[in-house]
């Protein structure tokens, strides 16, 4: 299968592409910046220029291609939640994905892709569900839920082109090199590691392997279709996975870390530490996926080897 990526240069991308072009895929990234993003994916991936907001395409880089993910966006939690901030957060992926699906409509069958992944975030449910929620669930309130509604409104318009869509609602993703957990194990490591806020908040998460892994069932199987939880089947409290990961490291977890001071360092940030969702993956599962790493003790045993 031929397939593209854009926003393949983040922590996601250079872990899914090589697993991806390993099992047999020709994969292509699209990059603002080919030359380093070559360096960082190896010879198996292919790369190609290509920054629409800028008006730097060539050509219709979907032609022939049988599959498109999309998981262009800027950090969500790089810094302050900055009107100027939230419009860089908007526009890298409502106006993204809006191009890129106009770039998929202007192509016809049977050189139009077939598949169209999107990412989407759980944040679509809103920061804070008292039960467990799974696809059914509708959005719920704030900048992140309004995000994640418009991003999926965009993606979901291919779908009228006769291309099977899917949005991925993503938890944290859990990995070795990069993502939320490059951020924790500093403070951990220097014994100052604890849980946020009062701790009773709940943490949906997954390992980016399963997430890699869940990525190439849906490309597979004809079945997956629509919105889709990327979250492991056992979320826990934030008091709990920070529990967790003191163990594995071999520190303590005792140092909270107050919500007033998080909201006065990261101001409405704060609330993606703060509050949580208990999100359940109830399509993925439905569907056959099994996840490698479906508890917590099993995902930090892998990512943190000898430590655990």
């Amino acid at each position: 299968m031929k397939v593209v990526i854009v926003g393949g240069t983040g922590f996601i991308g250079r872990n899914i592409a090589p697993v991806l072009a390993g099992g047999g895929n020709t994969v292509t990234i699209l990059t603002r910046s080919p030359r380093a993003t070559s360096a960082v994916v190896g010879g198996d991936v292919h790369v190609r220029k290509w920054n629409p907001l800028n008006g730097q395409t060539s050509g219709n880089p979907f032609q022939g291609q049988d599959a498109v993910i999309n998981l262009a966006g800027a950090s969500i939690a790089e810094r302050r939640w900055t009107p100027a901030r939230k419009a860089v957060l908007r526009v890298s992926r409502i106006e993204t994905t809006r191009m890129l699906v106009t770039a998929l409509s202007h192509l016809v069958a049977p050189v139009r892709p077939k598949i169209l992944i999107n990412a989407s975030g759980i944040g679509f449910y809103g920061l804070e569900t008292a039960d467990a929620v799974d696809e059914m669930q509708g959005p719920g309130t704030g900048f992140l839920a309004d995000l994640c509604v418009e991003w999926e409104r965009e993606a979901f318009r291919a779908a009228a082109y006769g291309i099977r869509t899917v949005c991925l609602r993503i938890s944290m993703v859990l990995g070795k090199d990069g993502g939320a957990m490059q951020k924790m194990l500093l403070p951990f490591k220097l014994f100052l590691g604890g849980p946020v806020g009062q701790g009773t908040q709940p943490v949906s998460w997954i390992h980016v392997e399963d997430l890699g892994r869940l990525i190439a069932a849906i490309l597979r199987q004809p079945s997956f279709n629509g919105a889709i939880n990327a979250a492991s089947p056992h979320p826990v409290t934030m008091k709990e996975f920070c529990r967790q990961l003191g163990r594995a490291l071999g520190r303590p977890s005792w140092l909270p870390v107050p919500a007033w001071a998080l909201q006065l360092g990261l101001g409405e940030l704060s609330t993606l530490l703060t509050r949580g969702q208990l999100v359940n993956p109830f399509r993925a599962r439905q569907l056959g996926f099994a996840f490698t790493y479906p508890d917590l003790e099993s995902a930090l045993s892998a990512i943190l080897g000898k430590h655990s």
